[in-house]
């Protein structure tokens, strides 16, 4: 009898031993685009069109829930431009620069409740701006995050952000609180094939990030392998998994002036930008492979698809778009979706009803 209680306890010890190491070892599901029962076309968009809006060369694009787009520029003397849904005006605001109202470069637009929060990786800073009684925005806060080097920051709440930490951080994430400073870094790097040789780092899983309206789980999605991570806030890492590619990496030190670079290999774009609500979040897919003497397009850059899941990771519906997308983001209330667009090397918006997608999903 007791030979028999041994054994189980030994074979039970066994068992949370392969667990372990399966979480541990990044080992998870690997879907396909077969893994998705519904698929679904857009088609017939709206273009919008507004005859002050001039796009330069835009980057990434946010809905407002108060019927606004906020639209991030690359390069042009204002950084940030807000056109009014309702009224068609558009705003521009962030002037380059590093004095106060200013960044040199935006590194991303997100929207809490309904204050938008623009980052400037370059000067670490965070500008927050908030809406007025007569439909502008105003500058509410600005401040500095103490991590020093990190490529994307998302706001989970007005208190509380997740970013990527540095670059050569023994920790993958870094929580930070109201006023940018550290509360706490978390989360161990996924696996490659040869990280017994070369440490691993987020410039080799930079990631794109998304979280739950209440900011207590996020979604990583890594933009040079096809590895997706889902992550509690108090409960740390719930899930890896991968696809469609089913990448194994392995990553190669290239020497770079005095230093050098990290590059995966095999060496691919797959996915940018995380959209996500209470239920789903969506994600772009590109899933371009770069070759040796061929120059990337603009198009190839740019998402033909959009994957979403729930938030066990479950494949839910592929999105088939009708043009290829730069950014993208949707109106959940009013289930319209919303796409900075690419045409015959020409930039712009397009609108898209939901219903049906949602409609079937209900």
């Amino acid at each position: 009898m007791n030979r028999r209680v041994g054994l189980v306890v030994l074979l039970l010890a066994e068992l949370g031993f392969l667990i372990s190491c399966g979480q541990r070892d990044g080992i998870g599901d690997i879907f396909s685009e077969e893994s998705f029962n519904t698929r679904i076309e857009l088609r017939d968009g709206r273009q919008i069109v507004v005859d002050d809006l001039l796009l330069g060369q835009p980057t990434l694009i946010r809905f407002h829930p108060d019927s606004f787009l906020v639209i991030e520029e690359f390069g042009t003397p204002r950084l940030i431009k807000i056109l009014d849904l309702k009224t068609h005006k558009v705003r521009e605001m962030i002037p380059r620069g590093r004095g106060p109202g200013e960044m040199l470069v935006s590194w991303g637009v997100e929207i809490i409740d309904r204050d938008i929060f623009l980052f400037c990786g370059q000067l670490r800073k965070i500008i927050i701006l908030s809406p007025t009684d007569d439909r502008s925005f105003t500058i509410d806060n600005e401040f500095y995050i103490e991590e020093k080097q990190t490529q994307r920051i998302h706001p989970l709440s007005r208190d509380m952000y997740v970013c990527l930490s540095s670059i050569g951080d023994e920790m993958r994430f870094t929580l930070l609180d109201s006023k940018g400073k550290i509360i706490k870094k978390f989360g161990e790097y996924p696996p490659f094939i040869n990280d017994d040789e070369i440490k691993a780092d987020n410039d080799i899983f930079f990631s794109s990030i998304g979280s739950t309206p209440d900011g207590k789980r996020f979604a990583a999605v890594c933009s040079k392998t096809d590895l997706f991570e889902l992550y509690d806030i108090e409960k740390g890492l719930l899930k890896r998994f991968q696809g469609p590619l089913g990448l194994k990496i392995s990553v190669e030190a290239q020497s770079v002036g005095t230093g050098f670079m990290l590059k995966p290999q095999p060496h691919y774009t797959t996915y940018h930008h995380v959209i996500a609500d209470k239920d789903e979040f969506w994600t772009a897919y590109i899933g371009y492979h770069f070759q040796k003497g061929k120059n990337q397009t603009l198009e190839e850059q740019c998402a033909k698809k959009l994957f979403c899941f729930d938030w066990h990771g479950t494949p839910l519906r592929m999105v088939i778009l009708e043009y290829p997308a730069i950014s993208f983001d949707i109106d959940w209330r009013n289930h319209v979706f919303y796409a900075l667009a690419i045409r015959d090397n020409i930039t712009f918006l397009v609108e898209y009803s939901l219903d049906k997608v949602f409609d079937e999903a209900n």
